[in-house]
């Protein structure tokens, strides 16, 4: 039990370490503003670099995007959707331009937006509100991470316990073969101790009725002598 309590307090100091990193992370995510390119269009946006593994940014932003609307795969990561409406972005439909990039640091996600069907830019408040959704994705994607951190962790721990369990039984099964298995030692050796008392009072009796069976054997030859005497002491009578 000792090493249950052991490995649920490793448990609950595992989750608390990732809770202060999710806070750490909080912390440092940043959100720049960028260019980036898209067939002959050039436009200003923004771009969160997230130090996640790439696959894991990639599906979450695909999920995310198809969370505002319908978006086109123009090339490799890299996504376009038209005259879409995102009332807490502007009151406005907007053109959407999204690309994905992998530093050796991190993940970039760059999103940027035009006014639907023209080249002109963004109004500041939308531009504010188009950082604002990145750094939700960004948060989104670390928060989802440490909760995937910590369904590992206690995956592992309950693996852990049910190991140990598992030896605990199988000590006490081992525990009591061994006192079961000392009481039969012990009843052995009463029954031996029994079977020497018997075998003590077997040759005891054994040499008793040898020698009853002499005095016996010595009996009856005197008798058998004394009636050959009477046999004889009769012949003699005419």
């Amino acid at each position: 039990m000792l090493l249950v309590s052991r490995i649920r307090f490793f448990f609950s100091f595992l989750v608390f370490c990732i809770f202060i990193s999710g806070n750490l992370f909080s912390q440092s995510i940043e959100v720049n503003s960028a260019n980036s390119s898209f067939s002959d269009k050039s436009l200003k946006g923004f771009v969160v670099c997230i130090e996640l593994d790439v696959k894991t940014v990639e599906k979450g932003w695909t999920r995310f995007l198809k969370s505002i609307g319908k978006f086109e795969t123009v090339e490799r990561q890299s996504y376009v959707g038209l005259n879409l409406m995102v009332p807490n972005v502007s009151s406005d439909a907007l053109d959407f331009y999204s690309k994905l990039s992998v530093s050796p640091r991190c993940v970039q996600v760059f999103l940027g937006a035009l006014r639907a069907g023209s080249t002109m830019e963004m109004l500041e408040n939308q531009v504010e509100n188009i950082k604002k959704l990145l750094n939700d994705f960004a948060l989104e994607q670390y928060r989802q991470d440490l909760i995937s951190q910590i369904s590992e962790a206690e995956r592992v721990v309950n693996l852990a316990v049910k190991a140990h369990d598992k030896r605990e039984n199988e000590g006490r099964n081992i525990k009591n073969k061994i006192a079961r298995n000392k009481r039969d030692r012990i009843r052995l050796i009463q029954d031996l101790e029994q079977n020497a008392t018997n075998l003590r009072r077997l040759q005891t009796d054994s040499t008793q009725n040898i020698s009853e069976q002499e005095t016996a054997i010595e009996e009856i030859s005197k008798v058998r002598k004394i009636a050959e005497e009477k046999k004889l002491k009769l012949n003699q009578i005419k």
